[in-house]
């Protein structure tokens, strides 16, 4: 806030270099890394792809935007140099270009035909998640929590909502095979 960093409107919107940078990292990295361990994974399974093999990201994911997030909160409240949490800000951007990329190839790598209506789901969840939902009630609880606990919080719920990739890894195919068979993607 002001009365900790005391910034000039310039200053708050040089800040936002960070998680610029990150964000392009990420993007950068995720592309190459994902195909690192598709293949890897591939060459491990007799030569055979699959897509939840995209899911392994998880990991990045989670180390990258958990440790942003519990950072930043943790160094916005102890008052840390401004530095600090600019620089978990730039991590969190960093995981959230790893794991909207990896959510992307997941989705068009699962059904190539809805690729399209898959990227704008996704856009559309996002935005009204982070977007609205998130407007409705974070500001509150912030104020009233502070800065560490809200922080710690919300990387405790990344955590718990990237866990479910791990029975997706194991029962994704069966899922896509189920969805192929009942043309449940046909009903929409």
């Amino acid at each position: 806030n002001r009365e900790t960093y005391n910034f000039s409107a310039l200053g708050v919107g040089l800040i936002y270099l960070s998680p610029f940078i990150g964000g392009v990292l990420g993007t950068a990295v995720a592309g190459k890394l994902s195909d690192v361990i598709v293949q890897f994974m591939a060459r491990r399974n007799g030569g055979v792809y699959e897509p939840e093999f995209r899911l392994v990201m998880a990991i990045p994911i989670a180390v990258s935007t958990v440790a942003g997030l519990m950072g930043f909160g943790w160094s916005v409240e102890e008052r840390d140099s401004w530095i600090v949490p600019t620089v978990f800000f730039g991590i969190i951007s960093f995981g959230c270009s790893l794991g909207s990329t990896t959510a992307i190839t997941f989705c068009v790598d699962s059904y190539r035909e809805y690729a399209g209506e898959a990227l704008v789901t996704l856009n559309f969840s996002k935005n009204v998640f982070h977007g609205l939902v998130f407007s409705l009630f974070f500001p509150h609880w912030l104020e009233s929590n502070g800065p560490k606990d809200v922080f710690i919080a919300i990387g405790g719920i990344q955590i718990a909502c990237l866990l479910t990739t791990i029975p997706m890894y194991i029962y994704g195919k069966r899922a896509r095979m189920w969805t192929v068979r009942k043309r449940f993607m046909d009903k929409f």
